[in-house]
């Protein structure tokens, strides 16, 4: 279903004609809209409070009700409220924190994601039943899954948008497998196994094989 529906999002935007870009999809101005990670607790009165990795203070979020972020928690916690994990970024020069872009959002079942580093990719993919897990830093292209061969390295073209569809193709001269696609689709996904929100569905495309899971940048 997800291969069709990448499918179908790649001839629709086909029609619109389509562009390189040199950079990863929802590439940033970081200085404009620094990313932020931390704890989001939504109060009984739908205000919403976000407390910053490594921080105490609680500053105030303000986003609709049908914003992507507010979107974000339903699907971790079947409503807008409680608490969980968040990622996004947003501007902060009002001393408060205004969202711009969710990134990622989990539930603290899974544990919290502040004693992690902040991941250095440029785009992150994973999915499940079969495990595999794609890292794009720069103009590498890294495929993990736990069947040998464990880890296959490409060299990656700059993607190609079209649309809600980025395309990065990769390659590699050594070894049996050669060519690599990676499909992102930019609208929600749950990675079905922790319940975790993505911003995009993923399809990665190496030999004959077609895997699905979700993404985030």
């Amino acid at each position: 279903m997800r291969a069709g529906v990448l499918g179908l999002a790649a001839v629709l935007a086909a029609c619109g004609g389509g562009s390189s870009v040199p950079a990863p999809p929802a590439s940033h101005n970081a200085a404009a809209t620094p990313r932020l990670r931390g704890t989001l607790l939504v109060r009984a009165d739908s205000t919403m409070i976000f407390v910053a990795c490594g921080t105490t203070t609680e500053r105030a979020v303000g986003a609709p009700p049908s914003s992507q972020l507010a979107l974000a928690i339903a699907a971790v916690n079947g409503a807008v409220r409680d608490s969980l994990f968040v990622e996004f970024t947003a501007d902060t020069t009002r001393n408060a924190v205004a969202v711009r872009e969710t990134l990622f959002a989990t539930a603290f079942s899974e544990g919290s994601r502040c004693d992690q580093p902040p991941r250095g990719f440029d785009v992150e993919a994973i999915g499940v039943e079969p495990f595999w897990h794609v890292t794009l830093d720069s103009a590498q292209l890294v495929l993990e899954r736990p069947e040998p061969p464990r880890e296959l390295v490409f060299d990656a073209r700059p993607p190609e948008t079209r649309g809600a569809l980025t395309t990065i193709m990769a390659h590699r001269a050594l070894g049996r497998v050669h060519d690599l696609k990676l499909g992102l689709l930019h609208e929600p996904c749950s990675d079905g196994m922790s319940g975790a929100w993505y911003p995009y569905r993923a399809e990665v495309r190496v030999g004959d094989l077609a895997l699905h899971g979700c993404a985030r940048r």
